[in-house]
């Protein structure tokens, strides 16, 4: 039997500064990859499950740049060993509350995104 793809949006390979706020502190994060729904990202410091976020960042969108703001939750935490010295995080961020413009926006520059890469087999 195949494993089918869990994914529920496409996403995008993509490197975009996340301002993110906890109950405690503000901090920054760089996603790996981007969706409607959520981003992968590398955090320098460990958040656990189901800690909730304040996020916002800027995706590019033609000529302007427009500024995307939310609420996610963390639902997935891997420890990374960069090197002897400096660890990290690989946080998975679930989008819980967005406004539609917002979603729209992620969605126009995922597809852009995607439109503008060759296809791999």
């Amino acid at each position: 039997m195949m494993a089918s793809e869990r994914r529920q949006a496409p996403r995008v390979t993509e490197r975009v500064m996340l301002d993110l706020r906890d109950a405690t502190a503000e901090f920054r994060a760089e996603t790996n990859n981007l969706s409607t729904i959520g981003a992968y990202c590398t955090l320098d410091r460990f958040l656990p499950p189901m800690t909730k976020l304040q996020l916002q960042f800027e995706l590019p969108d033609g000529q302007r740049r427009v500024r995307v703001r939310g609420e996610g939750v963390v639902v997935r935490v891997e420890p990374v060993i960069a090197s002897a010295e400096r660890g990290g995080y690989h946080v998975g961020i679930f989008f819980t509350e967005m406004t539609e413009h917002d979603r729209s926006a992620i969605a126009r520059f995922v597809r852009q995104r995607l439109a503008a890469r060759p296809s791999t087999p």
